[in-house]
């Protein structure tokens, strides 16, 4: 039997960016090649077929009855700091399937499960998963995994980066990269990453600044932070509470309402963004803001 993959942390933002899939490789005895775990290659050098995330559901859609979709589909949308995961969860996964039919969106949750990518023929690729295991969490448990993820991926990227600034090519690379102290598998994705995608430092540095974003989010409490800003923020999730009719609040007639208390433009937009990353709120559609209970 095969040895299980491991559950690796990724952000949204960095997985949905990736569109090159590779199969377990050409060692493998052809018996097992038909049940061998496909894997997908991000820019910044994972390698991946079975992920552990955290974040906010924030739309569960039944799409089985769509023309082509399997008897029992449930698509759903799950928020980090960074983006948005796209899962969907069919006949294969029917205890998932229960947990999002009766799930009450928006809530946290952790979610295992494998990778998928979906090629409609026009030269994109669509990412996403498919949950082998989603279970109820807080907002507590989805930092903490901010936390975890960050401190991986940003280990992942000095590789990365020490890697592009050796200059080394071929031979010379691979070399370079058997002296490191580190797993197989981080080797074989940095490899493929260059030779496919041809990742350079002007990405990296963008994914770090990607995720310092997420860790300032996580870190400036809504209640507890000190200053004007924790104003705003109080004052937007008090009124996001008062004037919501059950559809949501539409953004333009919030920041109107919270001007009118004398709170800047600005703040309220500023507060609205580090709401949204934080998990505080959702937007059940385009321009309507909701609170996350």
């Amino acid at each position: 039997m095969a040895e299980r993959e491991m559950a690796h942390r990724l952000f949204a933002g960095e997985f949905n960016d990736s569109s090159f899939q590779v199969g377990q490789g050409a060692d493998i005895p052809a018996e097992q090649e038909l049940h061998s775990p496909n894997f997908l290659v991000t820019r910044a050098g994972a390698k991946v077929n079975r992920l552990f995330i955290a974040g906010v559901v924030t739309e569960v859609e039944d799409i089985g009855n769509q023309k082509g979709a399997e008897k029992e589909l449930w698509k759903a949308r799950i928020s980090d700091p960074t983006g948005t995961f796209t899962l969907y969860s069919g006949n294969y996964q029917p205890e998932a399937s229960v947990f999002l039919s009766t799930l009450e969106v928006p809530s946290y949750v952790t979610v295992v499960g494998k990778v998928r990518s979906y090629e409609p023929g026009d030269g994109s690729v669509f990412v996403s998963i498919r949950p082998e295991e989603i279970n109820h969490a807080d907002e507590g448990i989805r930092n903490r995994w901010v936390v975890e993820t960050a401190r991986l991926t940003l280990d992942r990227l000095d590789v990365f980066e020490a890697v592009l600034s050796s200059g080394m090519k071929d031979t010379g690379l691979i070399e370079f990269l058997s002296r490191m102290d580190i797993p197989s598998y981080l080797k074989e994705g940095i490899c493929l990453a260059l030779d496919h995608y041809h990742t350079d430092l002007t990405y990296l540095n963008e994914l770090k600044g990607n995720i310092r974003n997420a860790l300032e989010t996580i870190g400036k409490g809504s209640s507890s932070k000190p200053g004007f800003q924790s104003d705003v923020d109080g004052l937007i999730l008090y009124l996001l509470e008062e004037m919501n009719d059950g559809r949501g609040v539409e953004y333009p007639v919030l920041v109107k309402e919270a001007c009118s208390r004398d709170m800047p433009a600005e703040a309220v937009e500023t507060a609205v963004r580090s709401l949204l990353s934080r998990g505080h709120v959702y937007e059940p559609k385009v321009s309507f803001l909701r609170l996350v209970r």
